[in-house]
């Protein structure tokens, strides 16, 4: 069997890169895989696992592997498609390369499925608030600490009092500075740090809430404090790493990014819940760069104005938003007030503002799912039962 080098330039090996996987399958014996030994093949070793990917299906009926960095052709053993990760193992050495697929790596997509049906979260209400957290773990101190420091736990108390005791509204720059450092980038942020400016790692420790989360974790253990705080702790990394696997789901499939943004009220900090999701059609349902536009969802629970949803629309400098109230003194009141926010609108640079307040009964059946799948911190179309009976 003759194997060819392939002419592929870097775009066309980086375009298969990005075909989505197929679902996992697992191969029998029958389905080894037979490569001649010459044309730079990786150093192999019996018994050694190696990761591959389909790069391409050729016309007849072969396939094109990249083996850590090697280009080659290969026999399909059967149901092999371009974009598909495996996992082989190396059988044979002579008289020629025999691979063996032990099974396919897990397309990152049902990966996050699985953590997210493994860890449900609870409703954005219930959820352990960051305020919660700071009074909690505020009732542990350095004398506390037996056999190690609390200094990530000291740090962490300084950063959720940063967050928390600011009583400035929140503006563009304390969003983005949120954005950042609230935990949801913390391995992002590490990667790139690694690979441009290793000496930011430590910076990146101290100012991450996830970071500071897990050192203050490590730090209770090991001094064996349990109680309100750790689980508080607990819960609040449970949250942020759902919230991860849903904006990875959201990254992978086109979903609404989703964020919990610490809010300060006349009533004290609430958790807003906010989904953004990029529009780039236009009004004839074409692709168009110059239309995008983004639908926003708003989520707040707030004690004396009730359970608020707001449906937002900007298409350039057009903004359009629905405010969906429970309770009808509410609606009055947004109502006497939509002068003065749409002035307020027009000064940040808007062109034209249309908003509205209903009543939550007259929210759209289709817009439902929507609010439902930000209120859990799921993606609106995730199967939450991969069973069936």
């Amino acid at each position: 069997m003759r194997t060819d080098l392939l002419r592929l330039d870097r775009t066309t090996l980086r375009e298969a890169r990005e075909i989505r996987p197929v679902s996992a399958r697992l191969f029998g014996a029958d389905d080894m895989t037979h490569l001649p030994r010459e044309h730079g093949l990786p150093l192999l070793e019996v018994g050694q696992e190696i990761g591959a990917l389909v790069v391409e299906e050729l016309a007849d009926g072969r396939i094109v592997l990249d083996l850590d960095g090697s280009l080659v052709e290969a026999n399909n053993p059967g149901g092999l498609s371009a974009g598909q990760a495996l996992r082989l193992r190396v059988d044979l050495i002579e008289p020629q390369v025999t691979l063996h697929i032990i099974e396919p790596e897990p397309a990152l997509e049902d990966e996050a499925a699985k953590f997210l049906r493994q860890h449900l979260p609870g409703l954005a209400a219930e959820q352990e608030s960051l305020a919660g957290l700071q009074a909690k773990i505020g009732t542990v101190n350095l004398l506390d600490a037996t056999h190690a420091s609390l200094v990530r736990l000291e740090k962490l108390k300084h950063f959720l009092a940063d967050l928390l005791n600011s009583k400035e509204p929140l503006d563009a720059a304390r969003l983005m500075r949120w954005v950042r450092d609230g935990g949801l980038h913390y391995e992002a942020k590490l990667l790139r740090a690694v690979m441009e400016n290793p000496e930011r790692l430590a910076e990146i420790a101290d100012h991450d809430l996830k970071a500071l989360l897990l050192g203050a974790l490590g730090e209770l253990e090991t001094n064996r404090l349990s109680g309100a705080p750790l689980n508080a702790i607990v819960s609040q990394l449970g949250d942020l790493e759902t919230r991860q696997a849903v904006n990875l789901l959201a990254q992978l499939e086109g979903h609404a990014y989703q964020l919990q943004i610490p809010l300060f009220t006349a009533w004290g900090f609430s958790n807003l819940a906010l989904s953004v999701e990029r529009d780039g059609v236009d009004d004839r349902g074409r692709a168009d760069d110059s239309a995008q536009g983004y639908n926003l969802l708003f989520l707040l629970e707030l004690e004396d104005f009730g359970r608020t949803r707001i449906d937002a629309r900007l298409k350039g400098r057009n903004l359009r938003v629905i405010f969906y109230v429970e309770r009808e003194d509410s609606i009055r009141l947004l109502t006497r007030e939509m002068s003065s926010l749409r002035e307020t609108l027009l000064a940040l640079g808007c062109r034209e503002v249309l908003i509205s307040a209903q009543p939550l009964r007259a929210m759209p059946r289709e817009q439902r799912p929507k609010f439902e799948a930000l209120a859990l911190g799921v993606p609106p179309d995730l199967q939450l039962l991969n069973v069936k009976v």
